[in-house]
């Protein structure tokens, strides 16, 4: 399982939130005129930034936090945050319970079988209850076609076999089929967030703590990880254009759907 590392994951922790914080709105409206969840569970928690969003929009509800990485979870049992933490695969994980809201942000792209969850998580819910999701739709970013093209040429480049598939975007359509097959009744729609960072190397930060851990996982020493880095930035760099002070824009596409189970 790739490493986690939670504090490179929060160094860019309002950006990372605010889909979450906009999904959620969107799944408060879902419950406007009636009672909101009693219970919520948030699938891929991560260090808890997520859930903490929940926690202020649903603030009667019982959480539960669950996520794979034991050093995420860790940070989330310490973020302050009141909830049940725990260490889980999605992809396997079942609840003993029923949930009036079930919410990911960003966590389903690391999952073989997403239709399969979502069907999953439609099983997990309360009459009445919300899946609230939103997923990177970032496949063909500068940034992942380099990282991917990079690894094709890099020394010893057997060693990323079988990592093509380590996230798997998929497009709208194949969403609003998966809530059509779970009995749900869905909405869907998609964002381009346009972050302000501060300098192109802030991009390389920022996917090292999340798209490109599977890749730097499998390279030797930090000597041999920087090197990688560094090819990918130099790939993708013309297409992130450094503005008067050195910031650039770094686009992000995040596809956000809901389902309501009647």
């Amino acid at each position: 399982m790739p490493s986690w590392n939670p504090e490179l994951y929060l160094k860019f922790n309002e950006q990372r939130t605010r889909p979450a914080r906009d999904i959620a709105v969107r799944a408060a409206a879902l419950f406007a005129g009636r009672e909101g969840p009693c219970s919520a569970v948030d699938i891929g928690c991560g260090p808890g930034n997520s859930t903490a969003v929940l926690a202020e929009r649903f603030p009667g509800a019982s959480l539960t936090g669950v996520d794979s990485s034991p050093e995420m979870v860790e940070k989330a049992r310490s973020s302050g945050t009141k909830a049940e933490w725990l260490v889980a695969d999605a992809a396997e994980w079942e609840p003993d319970r029923k949930f009036g809201l079930v919410f990911s942000n960003a966590a389903l792209q690391w999952i073989p079988d997403q239709a399969g969850l979502i069907e999953r998580m439609a099983g997990w819910l309360e009459s009445g209850g919300v899946i609230a999701v939103q997923v990177p739709g970032n496949g063909g970013s500068p940034l992942h076609r380099s990282l991917l093209e990079t690894a094709a040429s890099f020394a010893g480049s057997e060693r990323f076999t079988g990592l093509e598939n380590a996230i798997r975007y998929h497009e709208p359509d194949y969403f609003l089929a998966a809530l059509e097959a779970a009995g749900l009744e869905g909405d869907l729609w998609e964002t381009a967030y346009w972050h302000r960072l501060p300098n192109r190397d802030a991009l390389i930060e920022w996917y090292s703590g999340t798209g490109m851990r599977p890749w730097l996982d499998r390279l030797e020493g930090e000597g041999e990880r920087d090197l990688f880095k560094k090819r990918v930035l130099g790939g993708a760099a013309p297409e992130y254009p450094e503005l008067d002070d050195g910031s650039v824009f770094f686009p992000f596409r995040r596809i956000f759907f809901t389902g309501v189970k009647k």
